[in-house]
């Protein structure tokens, strides 16, 4: 067989290659006209005869929407040898049909510069997109209702709220020996219930604040030492009472630009969760770690510790961990919002919070990174 003879059965092959193809296959020669397509994808998917298309520019088929992306597309495959986008091509009916462009410019053996286009119909995979687009949106309208109510809710709750709690905290204080035993029991519980529910609406209100990026920080230059014993000495008389020793191992000073009050409340809240968790007669170590770029504090227990399927749970909105000890105070009622508050309010910060634990009964060790 001679080579014009290999030749032409290689083209043959690779014609029969091309006009068999599922996707749409455009050759455009230096005029912008095709100058080949592979008629049968061509007319399975849009309806087009090879007549219909041969030495006319593409752009006449494309969603006038898309007109700037194509021949944005079509100039980088002739400038810079290849390119890929997704546009709309007219069916010949008149509707239109999202495909996946790829473009690449080659020198054809006249010497002629030429693009191949390769365009794969991607319908289906915009359906579904603008289905779950849509399904996004209304999620977050659902989750903006939601905050918003929220909002609103805890506002109109805070209120007299406030007053129940301020009124028997002054009655507890001031004319505690008046009260026969019943009646101080059911005072006792009017206080704790509200300052429950106090903390509990606190909490959702900072959570719709992060939902909608509304909590910012007031960053001041602050003594870290200096705040760390003040949320030890906010805590000193619950520690006393469950038995537990709080040793503090920090400088002298640690200057920070931080939100006091913000990281006022994670600490409290890592201290709070180590004395919940902790037995008595147990110790809680908190330390503060000057760094090369970053300044760590750790709050160390000897308490139940973690196991790691609770550790992955920790941060989550509404977990709490269960254990069922007489010597603890896991019966305290919780929502589990305080360590995912403390999270963001950290990142907030640009930093994190890691947790370390060996296992059940093991201790646990939570550690507040802050860059410098």
């Amino acid at each position: 067989m001679t080579n014009e003879e290999l030749l032409s059965n290689s083209e043959k092959k690779y014609k029969m290659i091309l006009d068999n193809a599922n996707d749409l296959i455009t050759i455009l020669n230096d005029k912008l006209e095709h100058e080949y397509i592979n008629e049968k994808a061509v007319f399975d998917s849009l309806g087009y005869l090879r007549e219909e298309l041969i030495g006319k520019n593409p752009l006449l088929n494309i969603h006038p929407d898309d007109l700037k992306i194509a021949t944005k597309t079509i100039r980088n495959i002739f400038k810079y040898g290849e390119s890929r986008n997704e546009m709309r091509l007219m069916h010949k009916d008149g509707h239109y049909i999202w495909f996946e462009h790829k473009g690449k410019k080659f020198i054809d053996t006249g010497g002629i510069t030429k693009a191949v286009i390769i365009s794969r119909d991607i319908s289906e995979r915009k359906k579904s997109e603008s289905i779950h687009l849509e399904e996004y949106k209304k999620l977050e309208e659902l989750s903006q209702i939601k905050s918003e109510l929220i909002m609103k809710a805890s506002h109109e709750l805070k209120t007299p709220l406030n007053s129940v709690y301020a009124a028997s905290q002054f009655l507890l204080k001031n004319f505690k020996e008046q009260f026969r035993e019943n009646e101080l029991n059911y005072l006792e519980i009017i206080y704790r219930g509200s300052q429950k529910l106090s903390l509990l609406i606190d909490n959702l209100l900072d959570i719709s604040k992060l939902e909608s990026d509304e909590l910012q920080l007031d960053l001041k230059d602050e003594d870290l030492v200096e705040l760390i014993q003040d949320c030890v000495n906010d805590l000193k008389l619950r520690a006393h009472k469950r038995k537990i020793n709080i040793k503090v191992d920090v400088p002298q000073k640690c200057i920070l630009s931080i939100d006091r009050i913000r990281l006022e409340q994670v600490i409290i809240n890592l201290i709070s969760n180590a004395l919940k968790f902790t037995p008595s007669n147990g110790t809680i170590f908190i330390n503060l770690n000057v760094k090369k770029e970053n300044i760590e504090i750790s709050v160390k227990d000897t308490g139940i510790g973690l196991t790691n399927k609770e550790k992955g749970q920790l941060f989550k909105k509404f977990s709490k961990i269960n254990r069922f000890d007489n010597n603890l105070e896991t019966n305290t009622e919780g929502a589990g919002l305080g360590l995912y508050i403390s999270k963001e309010i950290v990142q907030l910060h640009k930093g994190k919070i890691i947790v370390k634990s060996q296992g059940i009964n093991k201790g646990s060790t939570f550690i507040v990174c802050l860059p410098k």
